[in-house]
């Protein structure tokens, strides 16, 4: 057997997000199932980690072993012609029999896109505000989130995750027009971490809150303090990186 990294890109609208769950599409299963078709057995394949519903990406990664007789080239072709256009392998290389997609990646960068109005080509991947925002504020907001914090006030209770700190390596906006991206980099991200920034830095923006507010909530994950939740649709997880 020999293991393989996928680099996979999807448009999450319709999908209940990345990992398998029941009665619901899933961007896992349906290419597990096409795996499975193609190869004629069950499929299994590790992702990085999940993205909630609504969520894209254009790099998200996985891991699976195939047979060494598989024509990988051939399999791919054949399973982004069987899942259609709303999800597509856009990569795939060999990796260590070792290699895990989850616990081998050090860290994973976002993107999140907010526009100032309606704009109908941007609906399925933006949070279309419109209504004035202070540019500053996000500025500041986002400089403070530079280095390792507990986000535990930030994110929903996950089983999964061990510790709720997380150390943010890039916290960035860029405006551009009506359009503003926000980029964040982190070695690790709780669920709806990401969102729940967004959505309370964005409260901030609209003077619905204070600078003050948002860093004492993000410095005492046990304040009383409420946190906001930013739609799923702006969200694309961009990359996942690994050791050389």
């Amino acid at each position: 057997m020999q293991r393989y990294l996928l680099t996979i890109e999807y448009d999450g609208t319709d999908f209940s997000g990345w990992q398998i769950q029941p009665n619901a599409p899933t961007v896992e299963q349906t290419i597990e199932d096409a795996f499975s078709t193609i190869l004629q057995t069950d499929m299994n394949i590790i992702g990085q980690g999940r993205t909630d519903a609504g969520v894209h990406a254009t790099g998200q990664t996985a891991h699976l072993d195939l047979s060494e007789d598989v024509d990988v080239e051939d399999l791919i072709y054949k399973t982004n012609k069987l899942i259609g256009k709303e999800i597509q392998i856009t990569g795939i290389e060999e990796v260590a029999d070792d290699f895990h997609a989850r616990f081998d990646a050090t860290g994973r960068q976002y993107e999140y896109t907010i526009t100032k109005r309606w704009m109908p080509l941007k609906e399925r991947y933006s949070w279309q505000l419109n209504q004035p925002i202070d540019y500053t504020k996000l500025e500041e907001c986002a400089a403070l989130l530079k280095g390792e914090f507990d986000f535990a006030g930030f994110s929903k209770f996950n089983e999964d995750n061990m510790t709720t700190l997380c150390e943010i390596q890039l916290s960035e906006f860029e405006e551009e027009g009506e359009v503003i991206k926000y980029h964040i980099r982190a070695n690790r991200f709780l669920r709806n971490m990401v969102r729940r920034l967004i959505g309370t830095m964005v409260r901030v923006a609209q003077n619905k809150m204070t600078p003050d507010q948002f860093e004492e909530a993000l410095r005492n994950p046990k304040s009383d303090i409420p946190t906001y939740t930013a739609p799923a649709a702006g969200l694309v997880l961009q990359k996942v990186f690994y050791k050389k």
